[in-house]
This record gives structure tokens, sequence and C-alpha cells, in this order.
């Protein structure tokens, strides 16, 4: 499959590049970074630009554009800066579930405060001790007259704190289907509402500008109303939306990766030993080819990915954003691992940058589930193309090829 970015793309992608380099000042950035500040200046400049909620409806302050749009933003912020950039491409995190689930009026009164960066959007899914097993959530939500009553903690919830509008709860609402996937809604939550504590979860290696806390509800009241999609259905609703967030890791990955790498190669191209460049090296250049190489193969999959997502109106399969969401990740990783190595003694150093890409890539590895999940999605769907392939087969009277099954990324194999 080939992509080629058109005309418009092409711009948005150009603003977001001069956007960073005009307002990605080193002197800031390393000041919010020693401080553990939250970029509120920046982010609210790339709201004004259309950056924050890109792919939201235009009649809630977005600009109607896709899944891809947002991926080529979101890898130029977070090639500009990996702290900064996570902050900006996560600004509307969670609030995908209101625009694909919620009712006009949960649409109209926050996806444009959102947009326009008066508020930080949050999902609470997760709570302490389930990590990615969010089916046995155990928040519970009560019907008490015309309200929901809501108690239980959950963890991790990004964009949690002073700069939240609101929280979108997994919340049990049947009691009857303890610990397990059935019996889970979405409830919006407004920060604001009496009985909610946030707590930060502590210092974090990576991604150290972005809030991510506990937030405990007791006693949390809220009007029946704010139930997002529908009663029992919120598991579902949960993992529908998971497709794009995970493509937006992905991107997140690209970018760091590639911002890791523009720092090294510049270096290497500079820095001499032994009296040569080191880029005149041999083994300096095909370390540099092979870290070029992870990043364009990691950029592609997560083109497709978004493309795919796109083209079927946000029905894209599971398979392909893990393995994106997989592959992009790891390759952050190995890549500004790399680079470190590259800059030798300077590569530990704050000043030179690459540390902090390190340490960023490796939270962005592990947004929407570890390892280990994106992986079990892919099999599945691989098992599902094979198990597809053999019902054709059998109909069609052939007999099966392991290599009737094989996608175009598993062609080589």
């Amino acid at each position: 499959m080939i992509f080629e970015i058109d005309k418009s793309q092409n711009q948005i992608q150009r603003t977001a590049r001069d956007f960073v380099r005009g307002e990605f000042k080193k002197d800031v950035i390393n000041e919010l970074v020693e401080h553990g500040i939250y970029p509120e200046k920046i982010w609210k400049k790339a709201a004004e630009l259309g950056f924050i909620g890109i792919h939201f409806p235009e009649k809630y302050s977005g600009q109607g554009l896709g899944a891809f749009e947002n991926v080529l933003v979101a890898e130029e912020l977070c090639r500009g800066d990996s702290s900064v950039g996570a902050c900006l491409a996560r600004a509307g995190h969670g609030a995908e579930l209101l625009m694909r689930f919620g009712t006009d009026a949960q649409k109209e009164a926050w996806l444009p405060k959102v947009a326009e960066a008066e508020v930080l959007s949050c999902s609470a899914l997760t709570e302490p001790g389930l990590g990615n097993d969010i089916a046995r959530s155990q928040t519970s939500a009560t019907q008490e007259g015309d309200d929901w009553i809501i108690n239980g903690t959950k963890t991790h919830v990004i964009n949690a704190g002073p700069r939240a509008g609101f929280y979108v709860v997994l919340c049990r609402t049947d009691p009857g289907t303890s610990a397990t996937a059935q019996g889970l809604s979405t409830i919006l939550v407004e920060s604001d509402r009496e009985g909610i504590q946030v707590a930060d979860i502590g210092k974090k290696l990576g991604c150290r500008l972005m809030p991510i806390s506990e937030v405990r509800l007791h006693q949390v009241r809220v009007p029946i109303d704010h139930l997002v999609g529908r009663e029992n259905r919120g598991l579902e609703q949960v993992l529908a939306c998971l497709n794009e967030s995970r493509i937006l890791s992905a991107a997140q990955s690209v970018g760091m990766a590639q911002g890791a790498f523009d720092r090294s190669f510049a270096y290497v191209k500079q820095r001499e030993q032994f009296g040569r460049k080191i880029i005149d090296f041999q083994v300096t250049r095909q370390k540099v080819a092979d870290m070029a190489t992870k990043i364009e193969a990691a950029r592609l999959l997560t083109y497709q990915a978004a493309w795919s997502f796109d083209a079927k109106k946000g029905k894209s399969d599971d398979r392909l954003s893990a393995m994106a969401k997989l592959y992009a990740g790891r390759s952050a990783v190995e890549v500004c691992d790399e680079a470190i190595q590259l800059l030798g003694g300077y590569g530990y150093i704050q000043e030179y940058e690459v540390e902090r890409y390190f340490r960023d890539a490796k939270m962005a590895e592990i947004f929407d589930g570890t390892r280990t999940t994106p992986k079990t999605l892919h099999y599945r769907g691989l098992d599902a193309k094979r198990r597809a392939v053999i019902g054709r087969g059998e109909a069609q009277g052939s007999s099966f090829s392991v290599d009737n099954c094989r996608g175009p990324a598993l062609n080589k194999i």
C-alpha cells in the first residue's frame, strides 16, 4: 500500500513543524522540565492553531479532520520535544468516548472547551491492582432517584488535576455482574463535583510534564443523563476507542524516535574522534542506517493504521492498530537508546536532550497497554485471518497453505 500525503495534509504537517520551531524554545522547555510545570502557554497556542481536537467535528471547534491528520500533528509535536509534545498530543485524551458515544448535549458542553484549551479531558478506566484488566472494574455507580452515586478509585488517569474539565469514568452499573466484562457503563463526571479527590501518583521515569494521578470518588453524585452511550455497554465502548488511541501512541513514538535521531545525527556529523568525524566511521553509518530504517518502518505502519481507521470510518481492525503501537513503541525505545550511545557520555547529560527522549519513549510504549497487550491482539487478528482462509479453502475444496493467510507485512516470513 502506498501513502501519498496530499497538499492539505502536507500543509498541516508544515504548519505543525513551523509551530514547533517557533514555540518550542529550548530554555523555556528546560525550565518547564526542571520544575515539572505543565506547558500551558504552548498548549493554548496549539489550540489557537487548531492542533488540539483537530479530529473533532467543526461544530465542536475542531477541524473536522481524521486520525491521519491527528497522527501527522502528534508526530511533529513529539519530534520537536518529547515531553511537551506528549502533553499536547494527549490534551484530548478520553474525549473520543464523548465524540463517538456522547449525547449532543454532552458534546456541546465539553468538546469545544477541549479543542479551545479551556480544559483537559480524562478517561478514568483502570484501578489499583487491575492494570489492563479493566473488565474487572469495581468502581460502582448506583441509581438513586434522578442521579448516579459513584464510589471507587481510578489510577493512572492522564490529565487529572486542576486543568481537567471532566472524567469519563468506567463504572459497574449492574452489581450482579461483579468481576465480569458485563454490567459496565461509562459516565461523565465533572471535575468539580463534590467527593472527588485527586492524588498525584508520584515521580515518573518519563513524561514528567504530563499530569497522571489517582482519582478517588466518594459518594459523587451526577445526573442520570450523564451516562455516556448505552447502559451496561461501557467496556464495549471503551474498547472501540482504543484503536484510535493506540494509533496516536504509535505516532507519538515515531515522533520521539525521529527527534532523538535528529539530535544524534547532527552530533555525529560535527563531533570528531581520532582525527575524524564520528559519522565517517563505518560502524556509525551502520547504526544511523539501522535507526533510520526502524523509524521509517514504524512511520509507514502507523500511517497505514491511521489511513485504515479513516477509510473504514473508525472501524479498523484491532490487529493493525496493535501492530503499529507495538512496533513503533519498541522501535522508539531502541532508537533513543542508540542515540544515547552515539553521543557517548554526553548522551547521559540532560542538556543534550536524548536521555529525556529515551525516558519519554518508554512511557509512550506503555500507553494504552504494555507490549503483551498489542501482541495478544495481533495474534488474535492473525488467528482469525487464518481461520477465515481455512474456511474459504474448505468451501472451495482446496487445501490450506500457510502462505494463503499471510498479509502484506508477513510475505517475507
